[in-house]
């Protein structure tokens, strides 16, 4: 009877193989390393929840009964951590038990322009000099969304720039998709009010003015891209990284009788004119000019 009982319990662990492994092989045969953070307090039960949410491991339970087996459930360390769907649950708990490796914070402000972002960054020695102004494509001005990034040392440039591009689309891009204009002119917009308008309250009228100088070819004589004074027409770029106020406001400008207007250096209140005159007039007001 002993020897019956032990044959069954032996084939019934040779059935529970196959699925083991499967649900203990990586959640992708390939896959680009992520940040994941295992916070203070955490327990393993919430970690296992954690990383199947966001498509590292494909079942908690394998995880749990590894990190039990192991005598890793309580060994497991808060941290940011490196992880691949690519790696299997052994590895993925073995990684959470050493503990995790360093890693930097930057913060991205409204307005910062691509040149600062990238200065931050390799003063961190986060990425080589020029790997985010030279990165091959579109230039990335516009599409660093002001927000607090996580980041390793001498991380791979093509994953610094999925962290922000997949940032950007889950942020801005359903903020712009409200305008009625093209993607990538709202964008400009956007980023010039960023840096032009101080106060919310004004940016909205001051994007219809620019809309409005650009339908009758007039040029955007905007101070904080000084090249504008020069042509008819949006920059080629966007000039900063706009946040969601500017974007709003780009993607929702307000329609007026106003072609001028000017920043009242004591207050930064922006001073509006319906033709030159008055402008000229608001100048000698408000600059002394």
């Amino acid at each position: 009877m002993p020897k019956l009982f032990i044959a069954i319990l032996g084939g019934a662990a040779v059935l529970l193989i196959p699925p083991m492994v499967y649900f203990a092989a990586p959640a992708q045969k390939g896959g680009a390393g992520q940040l994941f953070v295992v916070e203070k307090g955490e327990g393993v039960r919430e970690i296992a929840r954690n990383l199947e949410g966001v498509g590292l491991i494909k079942s908690p339970a394998i995880f749990l009964v590894y990190s039990a087996v192991s005598g890793s459930a309580d060994k497991l360390k808060a941290g940011a951590y490196d992880l691949s769907p690519a790696m299997n649950v052994f590895h993925m708990v073995d990684t959470l038990r050493r503990g995790p490796k360093e890693d930097l914070t930057i913060r991205v402000g409204e307005g910062d322009t691509l040149a600062e972002i990238e200065a931050e960054l390799v003063k961190l020695k986060i990425i080589k000099p020029k790997a985010l102004s030279k990165f091959p494509g579109k230039s990335l001005e516009g599409f660093l969304f002001p927000d607090t990034y996580r980041f390793f040392p001498n991380s791979p440039i093509e994953d610094v720039v999925k962290k922000f591009m997949t940032n950007f689309y889950k942020q801005a891009v359903p903020e712009l998709k409200d305008s009625l204009r093209d993607f990538y002119e709202t964008l400009i917009i956007a980023s010039i009010l960023e840096k032009e308008v101080p106060f919310h309250d004004d940016r909205r009228l001051v994007a219809g003015v620019l809309y409005k100088r650009l339908k009758i070819g007039m040029a955007l004589q905007v101070d904080a891209a000084p090249e504008t004074y020069n042509y008819a027409g949006l920059p080629k770029r966007p000039i900063s990284n706009p946040g969601f106020d500017a974007i709003r406001a780009a993607a929702n400008p307000i329609a007026s009788e106003y072609l001028y207007y000017l920043s009242d250096p004591v207050t930064k209140k922006t001073i509006f004119a319906k033709d030159f005159e008055e402008h000229k007039e608001n100048k000698f007001k408000y600059l002394k000019k």
